[in-house]
């Protein structure tokens, strides 16, 4: 409890941070111990299955149950959904392996969001770009763990520039509804997703619906979130057709 409420610090006892405060553990320990997961449960007052169910869901997190050896100092992520396997992530993962030995762990894991740089790689918290099993090794041989975080504009800059301003004239109705998705609809914006479906046909479709509307948002970028909402996405109309 005392190392949980270190790492916390001052931050308030809110649930919604559940996910950052994991991270904070993980960060700091290199791993989530069964009796860290107990005590943070305990200092947000939630249900340690709840606690144990967000951290076993996401693949970076590293969970370390009772009487289980904890991993290696240094884990190096290979990222291997799609575009990074179409970019020899398998041969990647394999000669990284070879490379940097058994004091080393490295695993396999699902996308990291760096897909315009396969094949991708984490060293630690360090994701490496375009990813060889040299610039890997070099990044474990110096310990970098951490990423080069670049200068940014933070957000109080960024409203004082007038950001934002657009989302508020549309929030206090100075923007025609229709007008913005039209405006949607002529930047031709598509979504990420493997479809690349145009953002500003969805919004439209999904207006013309008639209330109540139900919205599924994908917060979980990857194969199995796709197949979870595909999945969802059905029984909602299967349920919507037998109440009509």
């Amino acid at each position: 409890m005392a190392e949980v409420r270190a790492v916390l610090d001052d931050e308030p006892r809110k649930r919604d941070l559940l996910i950052e405060f994991l991270h904070r553990i993980q960060d700091r320990y290199g791993f989530l111990s069964a009796a860290h997961l107990v005590a943070l449960a305990d200092e947000l007052k939630l249900a340690t299955a709840e606690v144990y169910e967000v951290a076993t869901f996401y693949h970076h997190f590293d969970v370390v149950k009772e009487g289980e050896a904890p991993p290696p100092e240094i884990t190096v992520r290979v990222c291997v959904t799609l575009s990074c396997a179409l970019a020899g992530a398998g041969a990647l993962r394999a000669e990284i392996e070879r490379r940097c030995g058994a004091n080393v762990r490295v695993v396999g894991a699902p996308c990291i969001g760096r897909c315009e740089h396969a094949p991708a790689a984490v060293v630690g918290r360090n994701p490496v770009d375009r990813a060889t099993p040299e610039a890997v090794a070099a990044a474990v041989a110096a310990r970098r763990l951490a990423p080069d975080i670049p200068r940014y504009i933070d957000y109080a800059a960024y409203r004082a520039g007038g950001g934002y301003c657009t989302l508020v004239a549309c929030m206090r109705g100075e923007r025609n509804v229709d007008d913005v998705i039209a405006a949607l609809e002529d930047s031709s914006l598509r979504g990420l997703g493997g479809a690349g479906f145009p953002a500003g046909r969805k919004w439209r479709i999904v207006r013309a619906e008639p209330a109540p509307r139900l919205l599924t948002v994908n917060i979980d970028e990857g194969e199995r979130a796709r197949s979870r909402i595909a999945t969802t996405s059905s029984a909602i109309r299967t349920a919507s057709s037998k109440a009509r």
